[in-house]
């Protein structure tokens, strides 16, 4: 399974077969490549890799509740809500040694739009090169990059925006770049008790690496979030308990893969936050859990993945915002 991974992702004769690197490289795979010893219609899903603690605790169903930096990933219309400035950095830690690094940032253009910046890494570390058993020929590494801009722009409650985005993958010695283009609504329904959105993603194309260009993971993405209750302070009217649900389904056009993303959760005091989700029809994870705490202008979030098994372990994002 390995070789026919490392052959779809890159389409090398060197195959990494070192047992400690195992699990790290076939995660790798599967993260990066959407990769199965089948035949694929697109890659490049570090695409698909959500961008913030937050949003992937909630099993990633973030469409249309994305109000911070990371919008540039989830729906840039989410950059034209009112609000302040913000940074954000988000850490990625996978198995083995495979690691994604993001930043982002939003800034108030105007009364009514948003402007964000962002670049988002994925790296595997080395890893040792094969071409047939016995002593490594050496190491080699594997690196994607999407960096880029977008805005939103605000009409109502009625939002849109746009995120241009520069690709660029590494692979041994190959290495190929491109763009991509995403696309985005969101909706508020009675005041912001009912959040609706939508985003059609990676539209674009890639360079040819090494034989062919690989094609964009295209997604479109609809969902909703239902704020059902809020316990209010009767004396200041600070928000004592508040929950939501979130739902959103996630279709990947070329691969014909449809996916279920279901969220939920409570915050307390406006200061700590609780959430749980659930994904259908993935390679890697199913259930994610998360946590908030909220200080000022600053939000940290931490979000875990318990990988299925075999696949070497679990995986932790945190994701530090500030706003000013």
């Amino acid at each position: 399974m390995v070789v026919e991974l490392v052959l779809k992702m890159v389409a090398f004769r060197r195959v990494l077969r070192a047992p400690g690197k195992r699990h790290g490289w076939v995660v790798l795979c599967l993260i990066l490549s959407a990769g199965t010893a089948q035949a694929q219609d697109s890659g490049l899903s570090f695409l698909r890799i959500g961008t913030s603690a937050a949003a992937i605790a909630l099993g990633d169903g973030y469409v249309a509740l994305s109000r911070d930096a990371f919008s540039t990933y989830w729906n840039p219309a989410g950059l034209a809500v009112p609000g302040t400035n913000m940074l954000a950095l988000s850490h990625h830690i996978w198995v083995s040694d495979v690691r994604t690094y993001a930043v982002s940032t939003r800034f108030g253009v105007g009364q009514t739009g948003g402007l964000g910046f962002f670049v988002t890494a994925t790296g595997s570390g080395d890893l040792e090169a094969r071409e047939r058993p016995g002593p490594s020929e050496g190491t080699f590494d594997a690196q994607f990059v999407s960096a880029g801009a977008a805005y939103g722009r605000r009409f109502g409650p009625f939002r849109v925006g746009l995120t241009l985005k520069y690709l660029s993958e590494r692979i041994f010695t190959s290495s190929a770049t491109g763009y991509g283009l995403d696309v985005g609504a969101q909706l508020d329904l009675f005041g912001d008790r009912i959040q609706l959105g939508a985003a059609l993603q990676n539209l674009g194309e890639m360079g040819k690496l090494n034989a062919e260009a690989t094609k964009l993971p295209r997604t479109l993405r609809l969902g909703g979030a239902l704020f059902p209750f809020r316990i209010l302070n009767a004396d200041d009217g600070t928000t004592l308990l508040s929950a939501f649900v979130t739902t959103e389904v996630s279709r990947n056009i070329p691969d014909e893969t449809t996916r279920v993303h279901l969220g939920f959760a409570a915050e307390v005091l406006e200061t700590i936050i609780a959430r749980v989700g659930y994904i259908t029809n993935d390679e890697l994870r199913d259930l994610t859990f998360g946590a908030g705490l909220l200080y000022g202008g600053f939000r940290f979030d931490y979000a875990l993945l318990p990988f299925s098994e075999g696949f070497g372990g679990t995986g932790h994002v945190l994701t530090l915002n500030y706003g000013w």
